[in-house]
């Protein structure tokens, strides 16, 4: 916990305070998880994907054999495993990280595929359940040549199975520290305790006045333990954290932290640790209340087709910052990322009424990432090979959809795109045309590596 001189943590139960109006928000976490560079879990339910990480061993021993292998390759095609959340309390909760993992291979398949093969998805539902995961997990390595993209908030679970054949490649985006360190794991976008700062100096030198904070944090280990992360990065450059209220992520209604935010003089509200449909609530609620803080800024999630509406519109959302390490990918930037539109075309062959999300492509990032490494491995891929390959990508952008991170090192990015909603939609500001800002660097907390 952090110091209490410092910052209100009220430590009571949500659920006594707080209408659950419906099951949803469980994507909160695992928002915080991916826009901060955290780890996850799931409230009442789910402390265990937090605890997971203790329950991982250090990983065998790689042998030659293991290396030598050629599971799930044939002479016309290669099979991935994918472990994600698609069924449970909120059905379809990471849908779009397999079908991410689809669209790119289709696209590839178009091309020939790799060295004459095709690329195929077998797809396994963990069913929100950390057992399942492990099981998945497990299949998927006897069965598959690698695991890519998945996505789950108990992939900390999967890490034994993971760390007992470390010869499997990994490529997802986990939420689990003790995955993140395997050395058969690598990330489109790794895990660090920090932030990037340059977002915040950002912030910072447009609204000089407003720098009192308030935020919303799941009330999960681990999750408050990453936002302890990025606390830390804003209190660097000189903002003073001065409201944090850890809720469940099944909340929704925000109108007493809304109240209790006003009355400590919050005047910039950081929604990063929040899903797209909390932010807008709590934008909504501050509407309500008739309380206007001078910044309002998000790490990234409110980036979502949908927010704007559920938030009230433009009335209640004009001048909300979002910085984030993802290119414009619903659309704004097609006209200078390629890979956009790319990324849009092959995801509606995939699936036609699905909406992409962050997700989706984390799903599709992924897999550019190891087809990359695949073609490297040469026309007769192993996994030792395979991971030799994806040990030597020290710079990675997925062609220009995300920040360029180092999967070798484990080091996630310090550059960002900053975008302003303006009458209703989403526009870019910083860089105004295209690419990212590097400006600043990555703050890493006390405690972690630099």
């Amino acid at each position: 916990m952090r110091d209490a001189g410092k910052a209100h943590w009220p430590g009571r139960a949500a659920a006594t305070r707080r209408s659950h109006r419906a099951v949803r928000g469980l994507a909160g976490i695992a928002v915080l998880a991916t826009t901060l560079v955290t780890a996850g879990g799931i409230a009442d339910i789910a402390v265990s994907p937090a605890s997971a990480a203790t329950a991982c061993p250090a990983p065998s021993t790689l042998t030659p054999a293991e290396s030598a292998s050629t599971t799930g390759v044939t002479s016309t095609s290669i099979t991935v495993g994918n472990v994600s959340i698609l069924t449970g309390p909120v059905p379809g909760l990471f849908e779009g990280a397999p079908i991410g993992v689809k669209a790119y291979f289709d696209y590839i398949n178009s091309k020939g595929g790799v060295h004459g093969r095709k690329l195929l998805v077998d797809s396994k539902d963990d069913a929100f359940s950390s057992s399942q995961n492990e099981t998945d997990t497990q299949e998927a390595i006897a069965s598959d040549f690698a695991l890519v993209g998945s996505f789950s908030l108990f992939d900390g679970y999967g890490c034994k199975a993971l760390a007992a054949d470390p010869a499997v490649p990994d490529v997802s985006v986990t939420l689990d520290s003790s995955t993140n360190a395997l050395p058969n794991d690598f990330s489109v976008q790794p895990l660090a305790l920090g932030a990037s700062t340059g977002p915040l100096l950002y912030y910072k030198s447009h609204f000089p006045h407003d720098m009192t904070v308030g935020t919303i944090v799941s009330n999960v280990a681990s999750a408050v333990t990453q936002w302890q992360g990025e606390a830390a990065a804003l209190e660097h450059v000189g903002y003073k954290v001065a409201y944090v209220d850890e809720v469940s992520p099944l909340a929704s209604d925000f109108t007493t932290d809304v109240i209790d935010m006003r009355n400590k003089g919050v005047n910039a509200v950081d929604l990063t640790a929040l899903d797209w449909q909390d932010a807008a609530i709590f934008v909504g609620d501050a509407a309500a209340q008739n309380w206007h803080p001078g910044l309002i800024f998000s790490g990234g999630p409110v980036y979502a087709d949908q927010f704007i509406s559920h938030a009230g519109g433009p009335a209640d959302t004009n001048g909300i910052l979002v910085g984030q390490t993802q290119a414009l990918y619903l659309g704004q930037d097609a006209a200078h990322v390629p890979a956009v539109h790319q990324f849009l075309s092959y995801v509606k062959k995939v699936n036609a009424t699905w909406t992409p999300d962050l997700y989706t492509l984390y799903g599709w990032a992924s897999a550019a990432l190891f087809v990359q490494a695949l073609r490297a491995a040469g026309a007769h891929p192993t996994r030792g090979a395979v991971l030799a390959q994806l040990k030597k990508i020290t710079s990675f952008d997925a062609g220009g959809l995300i920040a360029p991170a180092d999967p070798a090192a484990k080091k996630p990015s310090h550059c960002f795109v900053m975008m302003k909603i303006q009458n209703g939609t989403f526009h870019r500001i910083e860089p105004k045309t295209s690419g990212f800002s590097c400006s600043g660097s990555y703050f890493y907390a006390s405690g972690s590596s630099s």
